[in-house]
């Protein structure tokens, strides 16, 4: 896993405000909150952030996977 820390992210979801610093808050927010439980960028997300684990997806890439689920479910994200 790569040691580099993510952007901070602010994720807009219900008029709640989540932040997002780590593959594993990512991943917990993609499965508990959610708006699109389905499709390419959404799976492609949660396997990417999984992969942080595993050590075979850097945050890098887990993050880029992430953000890109976030604009294909029209999901507000704020760099803090």
């Amino acid at each position: 896993m790569s040691t580099s820390a993510w952007l901070l992210l602010v994720v807009e979801r219900n008029r709640v405000r989540h932040t997002i610093a780590s593959a594993d808050e990512a991943l917990d927010m993609l499965f508990k909150n959610w708006p699109v439980t389905n499709g390419g960028a959404f799976f492609m997300a949660m396997e990417a952030c999984a992969g942080t684990v595993e050590g075979i997806v850097t945050e890098g890439e887990a993050q880029s996977a992430f953000l890109a689920a976030a604009f294909d479910a029209r999901v507000v994200v704020r760099i803090a």
